[in-house]
C-alpha cells in the first residue's frame, strides 16, 4: 500500500552535456555529475546516491528507443532531489527515487507512458544498480490508489485494488537499523534471488525436466509451480510446498551438490548476470529448501490475505485472521528466508507485546521497518508504548 512519504524531483535542461544531480540534504548527499550519455555504465564498485537517477535516465532512453520514440540528442540536465522516505528502511526509498526520476525525465522530454508501462520500466531500471529487484515496490509507487491496498501480479504487471476492513490501522515503525540493499546485495538480497533460482531449477529437474531445459528455461520458482502443484495432486493436495519437502533436503547444498544435479557449472548458469556471479564468489552454501518453502508459503499467505478481506467474516474476525497471517509471514521471513535482524526481532516483539494483532518486517529486510496491524482505538497509546519501550531498550 502507498504511504505518505514521498520523493520529489525538480528538473530542467541545461546547455551542457552534463547531468548535475543535487540534493536538498547536501551534507549527506553531495552533488553528483555524470555525462549526458544514456549508454554509460554504472560503477557498481563505487556506490553513489546519484546512481539511482542514472537508473531512471538509462531506463527511460532504453524504453523510448524500444518504442521508436525519438527524444533527440542527449542533453544536459540540472536536477534537485528532495524526499522524506527514510533510506535503508524497507519503505522503498530507492524505488521512489527511481520512479520519480523516470517520471521527471519523461516530463522533460514531453513524453507520457501509461502507468503499467512506467511500473514495468522502473522495475527494469533499478536493476542497473545491481539489485535484482522484482518490481513490487515500483508497481505500488506508480499504481497505488488512495484508501486501498493492492495485490500486485507480474508478467505482465497488474494491480488489483483490495479494500481493507474498518477498525484496523497499519502502524509502521523504524528499527533504525539501516539496510543498504545495493551495498550488501551479494550476501543478502541477491543471494536469496540466486538461491531461489537454484531451488527452482533443482525442483524442475526432480519433477521431470531435462537438466539442460531446466537450466535454460527456469528463472523463478513460479516457473515450476505448476509442476509442483501437479505433484501435490498425486497426494490429494494443491500445495507446491509438498514438492519442496519431498525433493529439496533441509541441509545446505554445496556448489558441487547442485552441479551434480544440474550437470552444469554454476558460473555457466549465471554467466549472463554479473550480480549473480558476485553472489557465487562469496557464497559458501545454498539453502534451497528453506528459500523455496518461504516463497511458496508466502505466496499462499498473500492470496489468503486477499481472500480474508473479501470474505463474510466480521471485521473483528477478519482483523484477527489478518494479524495471524502477518505473524506467520514474519516467522517465515525470519526463520526460512533469514532476512531479519536482531533490531527487527526486538521491534516486532515489542509491537505484539503492546497489542498489535500482527507484526512483521517489511521491505527487503536485514534492517528497516516493521509494520503492525493495530485496532484503531488503541493507536495513540500503541505508538506511545513503542516509543517508551524502544527508548528503554536503547538505554540499557
Amino acid at each position: 500500500m502507498a504511504i505518505r512519504q514521498d520523493t520529489i524531483i525538480a528538473i530542467r535542461k541545461n546547455d551542457t552535456k552534463v547531468l548535475r544531480i543535487a540534493n536538498v540534504n547536501s551534507d549527506k548527499y553531495p552533488v553528483c555529475t555524470y555525462p549526458a550519455d544514456p549508454e554509460q555504465g554504472i560503477d557498481l564498485k563505487n556506490h553513489r546516491w546519484g546512481h539511482y537517477f542514472i537508473c531512471g535516465y538509462k531506463g527511460f532512453h532504453e524504453y523510448a528507443k524500444s518504442k521508436g520514440i525519438d527524444v533527440g540528442e542527449p542533453v544536459g540536465l540540472d536536477v534537485v532531489v528532495d524526499g522524506i522516505v527514510p533510506t535503508g528502511s524497507g519503505l522503498s526509498s530507492s524505488a521512489a527515487f527511481v520512479c520519480s526520476s523516470t517520471i521527471a525525465i519523461m516530463a522533460t522530454f514531453d513524453v507520457s507512458f501509461p502507468k503499467k508501462e512506467i511500473a514495468q520500466v522502473t522495475c527494469e531500471c533499478e536493476r542497473h544498480i545491481g539489485t535484482q529487484s522484482g518490481g513490487m515496490d515500483q508497481a505500488i509507487s506508480v499504481m497505488a490508489q488512495s484508501g486501498f491496498a493492492a495485490l500486485i501480479d507480474f508478467n505482465p504487471i497488474r494491480a488489483t485494488e483490495v479494500q481493507l476492513p474498518t477498525g484496523g490501522t497499519f502502524v509502521i515503525a523504524h528499527s533504525l537499523a539501516e539496510s543498504q540493499k545495493a551495498v550488501t546485495a551479494a550476501t543478502n538480497y541477491n543471494n536469496r534471488v540466486v538461491e531461489c533460482r537454484l531451488a527452482a531449477i533443482v525442483l524442475g529437474i526432480k519433477l521431470g525436466m531435462k537438466p539442460r531445459d531446466a537450466v535454460t528455461e527456469v528463472k523463478t520458482l513460479s516457473d515450476v509451480e505448476e509442476l509442483c502443484v501437479s505433484f501435490a495432486g498425486t497426494r490429494e493436495s494443491s500445495d507446491p510446498g509438498l514438492a519442496v519437502k519431498e525433493f529439496l533436503h533441509e541441509e545446505p547444498y554445496s556448489a558441487e551438490d547442485i552441479e551434480k544435479i544440474t550437470e552444469e557449472k554454476l558460473q555457466v548458469i549465471f554467466a549472463n548476470s554479473p550480480s549473480s556471479l558476485d553472489v557465487l564468489r562469496v557464497a559458501k552454501h545454498f539453502k534451497l529448501h528453506q528459500r523455496a518453502a518461504h516463497v511458496y508459503s508466502e505466496a499462499k499467505r498473500v492470496h489468503a490475505f486477499k481472500d480474508t478481506v473479501s470474505s463474510n467474516l466480521s471485521d473483528e474476525e477478519m482483523l484477527k485472521k489478518l494479524g495471524d497471517l502477518m505473524n506467520d509471514s514474519h516467522y517465515s521471513c525470519s526463520e526460512l528466508y533469514e532476512c531479519s535482524c536482531p533490531e527487527l526481532e526486538e521491534l516486532v516483539k515489542i509491537c505484539r507485546d503492546n497489542g498489535a494483532l500482527g507484526a512483521r518486517l517489511t521491505g527487503a529486510g536485514w534492517g528497516g521497518c516493521a509494520v503492525a496491524l493495530v485496532k484503531e482505538s488503541i493507536v495513540p497509546q500503541f505508538i506511545l508504548n513503542l516509543k517508551v519501550n524502544i527508548y528503554l531498550l536503547n538505554a540499557r
